[in-house]
């Protein structure tokens, strides 16, 4: 017999996968990196306020859409209240600021929690208080498809 105590609660059928809706998030890591085309991105980690799962969103510095990315990094920063034109990534770690998550299918037809914008700073602060939950990650993997060029 095995002794283990079972909750139905913790039993979701979606498991891990974040609910489509907007959340408080907090930077948990940015890094830079590269493209597979050669552009230089940053890869955010992101911790989703009453969940354990993370997500990654990745947004590609892409010198032929000058405006979009400069208005995907204005939006960024607005949303975690990061000083405009700040690139020193490591003073985005333990930021919170806020996304609307949705969810797309991935290569093999599974759904994922994905970034779909940053809210407003001032919609950040409408959003209920964070909740700390576990710290346990997903394959929730979170990718802006507008601004994501693989790299593997």
């Amino acid at each position: 017999m095995i002794d283990w105590e079972f909750n139905a609660d913790d039993y979701s059928p979606n498991g891990f996968l974040i609910p489509v809706g907007k959340y408080r998030v907090r930077i948990e890591d940015a890094e830079a990196a590269k493209s597979k085309a050669g552009n230089n991105m940053i890869k955010l980690t992101l911790k989703v306020s009453g969940y354990t799962s993370q997500i990654w969103h990745y947004l590609v510095l892409n010198p032929e859409k000058r405006e979009y990315t400069n208005q995907k990094l204005g939006e960024l920063w607005n949303s975690f209240n990061i000083p405009m034109g700040n690139f020193n990534l490591e003073g985005w770690k333990g930021k919170v600021g806020g996304a609307n998550i949705k969810h797309e299918p991935d290569n093999n037809g599974e759904q994922q929690a994905r970034v779909s914008y940053f809210l407003k700073r001032e919609d950040v602060e409408k959003l209920p208080a964070w909740q700390e939950k576990g710290s346990n990650t997903s394959n929730s993997g979170n990718i802006d498809a507008e601004m994501y060029d693989p790299f593997n």
